[in-house]
């Protein structure tokens, strides 16, 4: 069976901070030094389903249980203090329509960082900040929700993302959820035609803040961009299922909008139990069974009506 499929596709750019030193290579990129690659993370074990969100942007799967950390560098634009938002929801596959109090007593979640080698991807320097704890129930519930708010100091980068972006939440919903379709439905053909070059030129704002993100070298870029070049020319071709069952979704306080699958699945594609309620609705089909959803977060430019994709 397949699983999902996240793509990473990566550039380099200069950083234009103080904890850099030069590339060996021929372009004119810096890379961050070793010591200071921090990545930030949420700590997640839980055994049933819950949803993270970091900085008003949903960055786990949704429904499904974890036993996981999540990186949160490619949402944190700069140093300072943000919000976690932990939801919890009753069993699916189990039919039950409430949380129990022995439900939340069995989640554990944490912040913290370590530092990964962008070469090797090496960990190091292991390090937690909080214990995300969460409040006791006294009786069950429909759905349990809790936030905190962390604080990140030594981000040696600052991303601009979607900070310029216009404020959707202030526009007529329909129009907006009108060209989020439209531009998903364009995604869509470009992918079922596994058309990769153009799909990795409607990528290429998202790679480059990743490649700063991630601590990317120039090589690594060079590597995942064939990488995802041919994922979508070998994987994608008319093996897109059509856009369906989806729903607006709004994220950054407005500023990023993508589209999510509303229902709740037992299956999908032969494969047994798989729920894709919350995946994009960007999805190809495994060859065998499950499949891949192409997650797109959009933002709108200030003086642009036309959208970007800045995340996933």
């Amino acid at each position: 069976m397949e699983t999902k499929l996240i793509l990473s596709i990566i550039f380099i750019m200069s950083l234009g901070c103080n904890d850099l030193k030069n590339s060996k290579t021929d372009k004119a990129i810096t890379q961050v030094i070793k010591e200071k690659q921090i990545t930030y993370t949420i700590s997640a074990t839980t055994p049933i389903p819950v949803v993270v969100y970091f900085n008003d942007i949903k960055v786990s799967e949704e429904h499904t249980p974890l036993n996981s950390s999540i990186d949160v560098n490619g949402y944190a634009l700069k140093n300072g203090k943000y919000k976690v938002k932990i939801q919890i929801f009753p069993v699916f596959k189990r039919g039950d329509k409430v949380v129990y109090p022995e439900d939340i007593k069995s989640c554990r979640f944490s912040f913290g960082s370590f530092v990964r080698d962008g070469e090797t991807g090496d960990i190091s320097k292991p390090q937690t900040y909080v214990q995300l704890s969460l409040k006791d129930l006294n009786s069950p519930v429909a759905y349990f929700e809790q936030e905190w708010e962390v604080d990140i100091k030594e981000l040696p980068y600052t991303l601009e993302g979607w900070s310029k972006g216009q404020d959707l939440s202030k526009m007529d919903k329909k129009e907006i959820e009108k060209k989020v379709i439209q531009y998903h439905e364009s995604i869509r053909e470009t992918l079922n035609q596994g058309n990769g070059d153009q799909w990795i030129d409607l990528t290429k704002r998202r790679a480059t803040e990743t490649a700063v993100f991630n601590y990317s070298s120039t090589e690594r870029y060079e590597s995942s961009i064939k990488e995802n070049r041919m994922n979508v020319e070998k994987y994608c071709a008319n093996r897109m299922i059509p856009l369906e069952d989806y729903e607006l979704k709004l994220y950054a306080e407005g500023k990023l909008a993508t589209l999510e699958r509303r229902s709740h699945t037992t299956e999908f594609n032969n494969k047994s139990p798989l729920d894709i309620k919350g995946w994009g609705p960007l999805i190809r089909k495994g060859q065998k069974g499950g499949g891949a959803d192409y997650r797109l977060l959009l933002y709108l430019p200030q003086n642009s009506n036309d959208f970007v994709i800045v995340r996933k």
